[in-house]
């Protein structure tokens, strides 16, 4: 048996009923019949611009998405574009003409195929088919349903079907229903099964193990829909559209036939969320929408291919969660959304209503040039025009209607024309009624006049320049607006001005309103508040352009601001607006726009309010092709936050799905992350923002993109977070996110890295040694030169001044034996002979020193003791103390010898001139450095120094060059202290963990 295309199946469902159907319609009794759906935005897809066709099922998918049963196999929708889904893979479709779809809570996927059984596609990418050796009879499987146990039913119009799991079973005898065909099965929110099968209406309540057979007879082919408030209705190929069922059970006879529509046969049925019924024709005719509304006959509204429907040919309807219906058709996809504004219908075609005027007590009136007022109220929306005309007519207020050089004010029925008294009184720019006889207008380039108890007024405190913008406030207050972007605020009789100076500058004033104790002023350049410091504030919205051009500002019962500008119809809470604006923040707030019902742009020109708020909550506004209304009490809900999904990642010329934990390869520099978010009702609104966190903290805003894009990305771990929000700015609650990491080239990596620096530190190492060691060898190479140097000067000395003064003792001595000398003059000889020998020895001394250094090998105390012991005179010599603190430290050799020379000559002096008892000398080796401290109880030091003594002059000129700190301490009688201290790094040699050794064998 071959498998019927598509087509084929199609006609072979509509064989009951033909086209006379859709002409029975418009003859049914007691049923209003309309042309088009006026009230709703109508948006297709057809074949050839990338939407399949032979759509027969439609499920929405968790993320807003749809999914589309085709003939041509499985498809998903996000708004935008039409993806096929292939099979996961190493699997296949067993057929391409898909005819029912089934998406369960977890996610699984029950795809019904025509002739070829039923697959399951799990979330985790299974695909398992179940097919006449699973049980499956051949032919179409209309609908899968599952009942309260969760049982999953199959009606087939080979037979009735259940699935255990494995298999899909025959109905069992205790079920109470047989191996019948089934043509639908519905469930209800109280979880009874509802069934169409073997030629009738059947029920299982919910945990029942029995059906049971409601006697009601039913088509073959037939449909099932439940209303709101749990009503079930059927659509019988033979019988027409009734409802037949709630939740206790059949409904009377009676009730049943006074509710059908005989002429309605429908292939499907979708009750909205609004209540109203939506149907598909079984034969050529589009789709048609009921609508109950209480008091009055159903209204019967069709939508066909002449009014742009896909084609005339339309099976499944679908209601999203943002509330769009949704049909599929054999040649496209059709998106049916309510108008949140409604176009009012123009009296006549040459007689546009663009005017609005609201009385003192909140009625709101619209009228054209031919100045006949229309009574603007929810109760007369459904009325013919005359209806309308006639209530203006009963209106027993006042009415104030604009002419081109006049004003006429009617009241009731009594009208009056009224002329400015200026000749030139043309060119009505503004008008405000502060009462019935009572008002303000503003005319051409220089008029500002004052109608009050039948006088017209002028002000002599206002400029010669007529306003652009007037309106009322509380406590009898007048705003009035100026071109030049001025604003003149008259209240208890006194006119208070505003402008740049007062931080006003949104341009010409075109609207102004006082709402509680805010005061707002919109301009062709923007909207501006004025706040508690006296200054205005700018508003500023995340689009440019939607405060521009506004020419009517009004609040609604829930505080919400509808502005109407150059841009549509915006709406803000009112708070969040002030606070935003007041705190310089940008806001987002929701536009409507043609798509939404808009007729067009607000009035520009017109000198009244382009906004209007009536009691009944109904918003009038006046646009530049007509005036529309929208319902500020039942304002389409905001739509469900979308659920952004991360799809590729993309970098040098490569692509794939990023998922979480990837890795992507090294050297990896330029990213490109795109994401999307599905808003089935205005994709192109939706907005996003982004962050790559481990790059920037920071939510960066990227308005429509779907892209980001990311460069000079160093290796590491990063996280990609996007959030999405709809047309009504509501932001998803948390972010989509994939974690990701960048490997890192060979030399990116953080062993090279370690490596690297351990190399610079052994370089930094290697060059101080080597440092130290040319260092070291200079040292010891001037070292050398010196003790050379030093070692000459001796041999000098030696040579010459010492061996020239012991050769002048030598005569001396001899001239003083001699027998010829006075013994006088023997006295001075012998005098004069100690002394040179006493200079001799200290030469002597000298020269060693020159040869052999200060102390050798000895440490400091050791050496100035030495000196002691050579200089002490038995006992006439005074005594030494010597104290050691801390323990001795290796000492710089050049610092330690001019140490110990100040020493010496410290102690030389307490020795030979200080005639003390005791000398004590105290050497400390601290942290800190090296402190010398020489003291005698001698007689002290004179208070003028004889001259030759250079001693004191020498160690301070040793201490200065050796940058130690010396003090000397001295009075007559009472001794002589001398303290030395060197820091640290002048006279201790570093300690070295460890030497470098050099290729001789010496340490450096």
């Amino acid at each position: 048996m071959s498998h019927p295309t598509p087509s084929r199946l199609l006609t072979w469902l509509a064989r009951p009923a033909r086209r006379w159907v859709l002409a029975c319609v418009c003859l049914l009794p007691g049923v209003v019949t309309a042309q088009g759906l006026n009230a709703f935005q109508h948006t297709a897809w057809v074949v050839g611009q990338g939407a399949p066709g032979d759509i027969w099922d439609l499920a929405e998918t968790p993320d807003n998405g749809l999914l589309l049963a085709t003939g041509s196999g499985l498809y998903r929708f996000d708004g935008r574009q039409f993806t096929r889904q292939d099979a996961p893979d190493g699997a296949r479709f067993p057929s391409s003409n898909m005819t029912t779809l089934l998406r369960d809570a977890d996610g699984t996927l029950w795809i019904a195929y025509y002739n070829a059984g039923i697959s399951r596609l799990s979330p985790d990418g299974q695909l398992r088919h179940y097919q006449a050796a699973e049980g499956l009879p051949p032919g179409l499987i209309p609908k899968l349903e599952r009942d309260a146990s969760g049982r999953l039913w199959a009606a087939a119009d080979g037979g009735l079907r259940w699935f255990d799991g494995e298999r899909w079973l025959p109905p069992t005898a205790a079920m109470g229903i047989g191996d019948v065909p089934a043509q639908w099965a519905l469930r209800d929110a109280q979880g009874t099964l509802w069934l169409l099968a073997g030629g009738q209406l059947w029920r299982l309540p919910a945990h029942a193990a029995r059906f049971e057979a409601l006697g009601l007879p039913v088509s073959r082919l037939s449909a099932l829909a439940l209303r709101g408030d749990g009503q079930l209705w059927l659509a019988d190929r033979q019988h027409g559209v009734m409802p037949v069922a709630d939740v206790h059970g059949l409904l009377p006879d009676a009730q049943r036939r006074a509710a059908t529509l005989p002429d309605l046969r429908a292939a499907r049925l979708r009750f909205a969320r609004d209540g109203s019924l939506w149907g598909s024709f079984i034969a050529n005719g589009g789709v048609f929408r009921v609508s109950f509304d209480a008091g009055r006959a159903p209204r019967v509204e069709r939508f066909d291919a002449a009014q742009g429907l896909t084609s005339t040919t339309a099976v499944p309807l679908l209601e999203d969660r943002e509330h769009n219906l949704w049909v599929g058709t054999n040649l496209g996809l059709n998106r049916f959304r309510e108008h949140d504004v409604r176009a009012l219908p123009l009296p006549g075609p040459a007689d546009p209503l663009r005017t609005l005027y609201r009385a003192p007590d909140g009625s709101v009136f619209g009228y054209g040039e031919d100045l006949q007022p229309l009574a603007l109220q929810r109760d007369l929306l459904s009325a013919p025009m005359g209806t309308w005309r006639q209530a203006a007519t009963r209106f027993a207020g006042s009415i104030w209607l604009l002419g081109p050089d006049f004003v006429r004010l009617r009241h009731a029925a009594v009208s009056a024309d009224l002329h400015p008294g200026t000749p030139g009184a043309r060119d009505l720019r503004a008008m405000v009624s502060v009462s019935a006889d009572d008002a303000w207008f503003c005319y051409g380039a220089d008029r500002i006049v004052h109608y009050q108890k039948g006088q017209w007024l002028t002000d002599a405190r206002l400029p010669a320049m007529a306003c652009s913008s007037l309106a009322s406030g509380p406590q009898q207050q007048l705003l009035m607006g100026f071109p030049d972007g001025h604003l003149r605020v008259l209240k208890a009789g006194t006119w208070r001005h505003y402008g740049q100076a007062q931080g006003l500058d949104v341009g010409p004033i075109s609207s102004t309103a006082l709402i509680g104790t805010r005061l707002w002023v919109a301009g062709e350049n923007g909207l501006a508040l004025l706040g508690p410091d006296g200054y205005f504030h700018s508003a500023r919205a995340t689009t440019p352009g939607l405060f521009e051009g506004i020419t009517g500002i009004v609040q609604d019962s829930n505080g919400q601001y509808w502005l109407n500008g150059a841009r549509g119809l915006v709406r803000i809470e009112g708070n969040s607006l002030a606070t935003a604006t007041l705190e310089g923040r940008a806001v987002d707030p929701r536009l409507f726009d043609t798509i939404d019902g808009m007729p067009g742009i607000a009035a520009q020109s017109t000198p009244v309010p382009s906004a209007v708020l009536a009691p009944d909550g109904l918003l009038w506004l006046s646009t530049n092709q007509g005036l529309a209304w929208l319902d500020t009490l039942h304002a389409a809900p905001r739509t469900p936050a979308p659920q952004p999904r991360i799809s590729q990642v993309s970098w040098t010329n490569q692509q794939r799905p990023l998922r979480d934990g990837d890795v992507l390869p090294a050297g990896t520099t330029q990213l490109q992350i795109d994401y999307t978010a599905v808003s089935l009702t205005r994709p192109e609104r939706t907005r996003y923002r982004y962050r790559l966190i481990g790059l920037d903290e920071q939510w960066q805003e990227a308005g429509t993109l779907t892209r980001a894009f990311f460069t000079n990305l160093p290796p590491g771990s990063y996280r990609f977070e996007v959030m999405a929000a709809n047309q009504d700015s509501v932001w998803s609650e948390h972010p989509a996110q994939r974690a990701f990491r960048i490997a890192p080239i060979w030399y990116q990596t953080l062993w090279f890295k370690a490596l690297c620096v351990l190399a610079v530190l052994a370089a930094i190492v290697f060059a101080v040694r080597l440092r130290s060691r040319r260092l070291t060898q200079l040292v010891r190479a001037r070292l050398k030169e010196r003790h050379a140097e030093r070692e000459r000067i001796a041999r000098e000395l030696h040579d010459t001044l010492l061996q020239g003064t012991q050769g002048l003792i030598l005569r001396l001595h001899a001239v003083s034996h001699s027998e010829h000398a006075h013994p006088a003059v023997r006295e001075a000889l012998e005098t004069a002979m100690q002394q040179a020998e006493q200079a001799l020895a200290e030469g002597r001394e000298r020269v060693s020193l020159l040869r052999d250094g200060s102390t050798g090998d000895q440490d400091l105390g050791a050496a100035l003791v030495q000196v002691y012991g050579e200089r002490a005179s038995g006992t006439d010599s005074p005594a030494l103390r010597l104290n050691v603190e801390g323990s001795p430290r290796p000492l710089r050799q050049d610092a330690a010898e001019e140490v110990y020379l100040i020493g010496r000559e410290a102690l030389l002096n307490a020795l030979q001139h200080a005639r003390a008892d005791a000398v004590e000398v105290e050497l400390a080796y601290t942290r800190r450095g090296l402190r010398l401290h020489i003291r005698d109880d001698g007689a002290g030091l004179p208070d003028t120094l004889p001259e030759g003594r250079w001693g004191l002059v020498g160690m301070r000129e040793r201490a200065e060059r050796l940058g130690a700190r010396l003090r000397l301490w001295s009075r007559a009688g009472a001794g002589t202290e001398v303290e030395l201290f060197l820091p640290r790094d002048r006279i201790y040699l570093p300690r070295r963990p460890w030497r470098w050794r050099t290729a001789s064998g010496d340490t450096a």
